[in-house]
């Protein structure tokens, strides 16, 4: 017991520290920077990297690498492109501290994923200001990220803030494909350049509900993501005879038995952590006779193993019976989870039929990072002044992103999209009319810069 009162304490003392470190600087060593210019600045870079076309596939993101080397030329700060063929790349800014702490590292990713441009009410690549919300792909996931990091290593060299870290601003290709060409390939050829006391990555949320925050998640953790196909077998043949082995109809009650499976729910300790304050702020969870109950799709992802059919490829001409059909099952599997059992369970599930089940691993989790880390302590803090009074918690994300590669190498990594959304918002990453609001924006420059000061005493 005292050894854990002596733990409690130093981290207590070192929460203090950083507290008073903060409001000294701001005291004594300058103010804050001009947000109203900095709102347009922002603005402006948001809506340059939003027009580069990062679609992936197939990526370019060397042209997003371009525009940010010209910005940080510009500003007089060194950095570097890594390319990794013709038309992709990896980016590296570098703002030097003394040397005599480890470095941070902001991280962002260039690509997005693709669009039908029929069903945005705006062009997707136009960065449209429009009724204070900035419109386009990516300006949530990931470019709106992309560029508070920007600017905030911009702002730390303008303001000459006094840094006794290194801030690092890696860009990485490719991390909506599984982050081969991107976090991968970086760690694998360039890994000293990434080191780092911890890095901020993407995959928290700052949730509004009716017009008032909800919640703060910083993301420790994630779910794995692995891609299933389901191979269903057929016969073949004149397709004016009808064949009830046909390989679609086979599929179809496949699909459909897929549709009504049902998770068992398991919480480890960052999602037992997370419902258990969730559950006396949101009605859509409660806790019954010790048992969550939730029908929110949302809640129901952070707890339960989900499958969802993404992808359908068959046939060989309108006339014929298919000889066969696969279909992708985009698998996300709570940290823990053996893919393997996983994949026996949705086998068993589907029943006997002509299928074939084959997985093609795409990552696995690994051990959350500490809640007692340096770099969970100033995010939370820095949270707790800018939305005093809201529940600050340990997030797992349905989501994978590049922190699975970054703690696989031992950096520490804590997650946060630093915007305050409400969930139609959320919905709106990966989907049509993504985007951003100014307030939103800025409110999340404000976050970051202020986690970067802190960090760099």
């Amino acid at each position: 017991m005292q050894e854990k009162n002596r733990i409690s304490s130093r981290l207590l003392l070192t929460a203090l520290t950083v507290v008073i470190s903060f409001v000294l600087f701001l005291q004594v060593e300058g103010k804050e920077p001009d947000w109203n210019k900095v709102e347009s600045e922002i603005v402006q870079l948001l809506q340059r990297l939003i027009q580069v076309d990062t679609q992936n596939p197939p990526g370019n993101e060397l042209a997003a690498c371009r525009v940010l080397k010209s910005f940080f030329d510009r500003e007089g700060i060194g950095n570097e492109i890594y390319k990794v063929d013709e038309t992709r790349a990896n980016f590296i800014a570098r703002l030097h501290g003394n040397g005599s702490k480890e470095a941070v590292l902001l991280a962002a990713h260039t690509d997005v994923v693709p669009f039908d441009e029929d069903e945005w009410s705006v062009p997707p690549l136009s960065g449209t200001l429009q009724d204070g919300f900035i419109y386009g792909r990516g300006a949530l996931d990931d470019k709106g990220r992309l560029a508070v990091h920007a600017m905030t290593i911009a702002l730390l060299k303008r303001h000459n803030v006094p840094l006794r870290r290194d801030i690092i601003l890696l860009a990485t290709a490719g991390e909506e494909t599984g982050g081969s060409a991107g976090a991968g390939w970086m760690l694998e050829r360039h890994r000293k350049e990434l080191d780092a006391a911890f890095a901020l990555n993407e995959g928290g949320r700052i949730i509004s509900m009716d017009g008032k925050l909800l919640y703060v998640g910083i993301q420790t953790e994630e779910k794995a993501a692995y891609n299933v196909s389901l191979i269903v077998s057929g016969t073949t043949g004149h397709a004016s005879v009808p064949r009830i082995d046909n390989a679609i109809n086979s599929a179809a009650k496949a699909i459909e038995r897929i549709a009504r499976y049902s998770s068992p729910r398991i919480l480890d300790p960052v999602t037992a952590a997370f419902f258990s304050v969730i559950s006396k702020k949101d009605q859509r969870v409660r806790l019954v006779d010790g048992v969550l109950k939730t029908e929110n799709p949302l809640y129901l992802a952070l707890m339960t193993n989900t499958i969802s059919p993404t992808l359908i490829q068959g046939g060989v001409k309108t006339n014929v019976h298919p000889p066969e059909v696969t279909i992708n099952l985009n698998c996300r599997l709570l940290p823990g989870q053996d893919v393997g059992t996983f994949v026996d369970t949705l086998r068993s599930w589907v029943g006997p039929g002509p299928y074939q089940f084959k997985c093609s691993s795409r990552s696995k989790s690994h051990n959350p990072s500490s809640q007692e880390g340096i770099g969970y302590m100033l995010v939370e803090q820095v949270c707790r002044e800018m939305f005093p009074g809201v529940s600050i918690v340990p997030y797992l994300s349905a989501g994978m992103s590049d922190a699975t590669r970054l703690r696989a190498e031992g950096i520490p990594t804590y997650g946060l999209l630093p915007f305050p959304l409400d969930e139609d918002e959320v919905r709106r990453m990966h989907g049509k009319d993504e985007r951003i609001s100014v307030e939103a924006l800025m409110t999340g420059m404000k976050l970051v810069y202020r986690i970067a000061v802190l960090a760099g005493k």
